[in-house]
């Protein structure tokens, strides 16, 4: 898993393997306006959870390199397109992986 560039591979977060903890980044493609902004989300993450593909749209495409929590990027994007699952959410799903 740790092959492709920039992908980590397996972690954990507060002793829980990342990949069974579903909190990542969306990318709302209504919002989202790559050929207007200066592609910070992709520029700014050093975790490289965004792509630019080539028919130019921005995805989350390493969703479980992103830190657990840590919202900042949405702060990055000048429309508003990136959203996070709530802090209630995030407690609800590391109760249901710690079972």
């Amino acid at each position: 898993m740790a092959s492709e560039p920039g992908n980590r591979g397996p972690a954990e977060y507060a002793g829980i393997p990342r990949d069974r903890i579903a909190w990542f980044p969306t990318i709302d493609p209504h919002l989202c306006q790559p050929e207007q902004c200066e592609l910070n989300c992709v520029a700014w993450c050093a975790e490289h959870v965004y792509e630019r593909r080539a028919d130019g749209r921005v995805v989350v495409a390493r969703p479980y390199n992103c830190n657990v929590g840590d919202i900042s990027c949405s702060f990055r994007c000048p429309f508003d397109a990136i959203s996070f699952p709530s802090k209630q959410e995030l407690r609800a799903m590391l109760q249901e992986a710690r079972k």
